[in-house]
């Protein structure tokens, strides 16, 4: 069996940047070991999978190297972009994907590909989580913002220390979670308002260039914390990418632009 397959960098206007994710049409899903497998053998954070239900609606599964996931921002960004290219959907319409995290409307501005995601909120993380990051982070000024569904997150002095920082993956695995989100007011010379980086180790994600669920709950920390609904955000991994973000009280609006990297197919045996 073949099957088609793109490369799509999301999250960008530009080849080598922001984040690659695979995407793939199918008539109907493959197995799960078989869609596991494929993510695996792309080895990229995310690999998405959708199949029609009807006209501009589709289900969509989302799949790191090792485990599939509720919801990925950038792969969903991604496919609406590939679907976009191939002119299997109406653009003037919303685009909706079924997914584990509910139906997500998918709308195109010009170039931009506006995601229509759940908003999430901070809550205690765990002592244990706690005293992790006590000992991970001593050398830092932060302030822990908390836990937000499987993401903690916590709050740097400044967008330099965002950047400079030397990521532990084995202490970052032991957090009772699945992601680890650092994050910083930006320079106040630069066109964005916060910044932030994103590291998942214990799912094959050691860092991830673009998290767009990951501004799910950034969004709302950012907007109410700088009384601003509509802000610019920035991920500091080393291929970087950007995106305008609006809070909408229980739902956040993550826009970006995306372009295609790689086109070909992959052959599945037995």
């Amino acid at each position: 069996m073949k099957l088609a397959i793109a490369i799509i960098n999301a999250f960008t206007n530009q080849p080598f940047r922001g984040n690659p994710a695979a995407t793939a049409l199918v008539d109907e899903f493959l197995s799960d070991a078989q869609m596991q497998q494929i993510a695996a053998e792309m080895n990229l954070s995310e690999t998405a999978f959708v199949k029609p239900l009807s006209k501009n609606h589709f289900q969509l599964r989302w799949f790191t190297p090792t485990q599939e996931v509720r919801l990925c921002g950038h792969a969903t960004l991604a496919i609406a972009h590939y679907l976009r290219e191939l002119v299997a959907i109406a653009i003037d319409v919303p685009l909706i994907f079924s997914t584990l995290s509910g139906d997500l409307k998918i709308s195109f501005e010009d170039n931009l590909i506006v995601m229509d995601f759940p908003a999430a909120f901070y809550r205690d993380c765990s002592a244990r989580s706690q005293q992790i990051l006590a000992d991970m982070l001593r050398d830092h000024t932060y302030e822990s913002l908390g836990q937000s569904e499987d993401y903690i997150t916590v709050l740097l002095e400044s967008q330099s220390a965002v950047q400079n920082f030397q990521p532990v993956y084995d202490r970052i695995a032991q957090l009772d979670g699945f992601g680890f989100i650092i994050t910083a007011i930006a320079d106040h010379a630069q066109p964005y308002d916060f910044v932030s980086r994103f590291f998942a180790p214990t799912a094959g994600i050691p860092e991830d260039p673009v998290t767009g669920s990951a501004h799910c709950s950034l969004t709302p920390y950012w907007a109410k914390r700088l009384n601003k609904s509509t802000l610019r955000a920035k991920q500091l991994s080393a291929r970087t990418g950007e995106l305008e973000v609006c809070d909408r009280n229980t739902r956040v609006l993550l826009k970006g632009e995306a372009v295609t990297f790689l086109r070909g197919q992959i052959e599945i045996l037995g």
